[in-house]
Parts: structure tokens; sequence; C-alpha cells
């Protein structure tokens, strides 16, 4: 009987070391799962901030516009005190449509290359 219960004894002891063994190694297999997807995770959003960081170069003197804002100005005091009753700044003012002068300003294309050199002799191209 003694020799049963000392076998059942280490069965037993042996089981709970075989377990806390397999427990371990399952944690360590779980744990190199754990970060092989966590670096699977993290490897394309590091690798996009790159791209990012690579596609975003600002030169600050030429590619950064300043917009100033005009601000209204407040003297702290009421102009129309001063002023007579019933005056009207636009009074006599008509605006015709035909005095307005439009300004087109055409810009030179420059293409790099004589295009006349491509064109027919004599080629005029206002001839209708």
């Amino acid at each position: 009987m003694k020799k049963v219960k000392l076998i059942f004894g280490l069965v037993l002891v042996a089981g709970v070391l075989i377990s806390f063994t397999a427990e371990q190694k399952h944690r360590y297999e779980m744990k190199v799962a754990n970060s092989a997807l966590f670096n699977d995770m993290t490897n394309p959003f590091e690798e996009s901030l790159k791209e990012q960081a690579e596609v975003i170069s600002l030169d600050p003197s030429t590619d950064l516009e300043v917009i100033e804002i005009e601000e209204e100005i407040e003297l702290g005091a009421d102009a129309s005190v001063y002023l007579p009753y019933g005056f009207n700044p636009y009074k006599g003012f008509q605006l015709d449509i035909a005095d307005i002068n439009v300004i087109e300003i055409e810009e030179e294309v420059e293409l790099g290359f004589d295009v006349n050199e491509y064109l027919p002799a004599n080629f005029d191209p206002y001839k209708v």
C-alpha cells in the first residue's frame, strides 16, 4: 500500500509539474504570437508615416502663403455726431458700366523651344 501511495504521489507531482511546464510554454507561444501580430500591425503604420514624412517637405520661403487679415479700426468715437443731418456719402455717385475698364494681363507662355521651326513658311495665326 505504501508503494501505491508513493507511485500515486509521484504521478500527481509529475502531472502538476507537466501542467505548469505546458502552461508556461503556452504563455510563451502566445507572447511570441502576440508580439508578431503587433509587429505586423505596426509595420504598415510606421511605413505610411515614413512615406508621409518624405512627401511632406515644405519650403517655407516658397510653399507657405501668409494671409493678412485687415481688422476694422475702432476709433472710439461716433462720426455721425460730427456730420450734418441726412448726410449721404454716396449722393451724386453714379456708377456706369461703360466707365469700368477691365485690364486683362496675358501671361506669356514659355514652351522651352522655338515654335517657328515647326510652323510652315509665312505662317500667320491671325489670318482668316
